[in-house]
């Protein structure tokens, strides 16, 4: 297979990938849309992965180093795409944690912590100690 080939069978997963995970996000969840450059990436991968170990190349061609530059690239452009959508969950949560903090904060004063860890003695054995 030429690396001509190879790259657009590549975009052709990659925009396949990508619509899939966009049709999901708007059907099933939301938060799926954000990982849609990651999962893209990590299908390019795949096939040029696959590529370079299973399909062989000509004697003396540079395909092969052309695809081991391209499965670099896809790599690093996948790792860098997926670190930001880590980043941007964390942010976002990080947001939700401090206002479901500052909320359950002001919900819980002293008068519900003493009400919640009182200890309370089972009438039974409360008579067995007095008698």
């Amino acid at each position: 297979m030429s690396f001509k080939i190879g790259i657009i069978i590549c975009l052709i997963i990659m925009v396949f990938i990508a619509g899939v995970t966009f049709y999901l996000g708007k059907k099933v969840a939301h938060s799926l849309m954000k990982y849609i450059p990651v999962f893209s990436f990590a299908s390019g991968v795949i096939f040029y992965y696959s590529k370079l170990h299973f399909i062989s190349y000509k004697p003396n061609s540079f395909d092969g180093i052309y695809d081991m530059i391209l499965f670099i690239i896809l790599i690093i452009v996948g790792s860098i795409a997926l670190i930001e959508t880590l980043i941007v969950d964390i942010v976002k949560n990080s947001e939700l944690f401090g206002k479901s903090y500052t909320a359950l904060r002001k919900a819980i004063t002293l008068d519900n912590i003493k009400k919640v860890f009182k200890f309370k003695v089972p009438s039974s054995i409360l008579r067995k100690i007095r008698s």
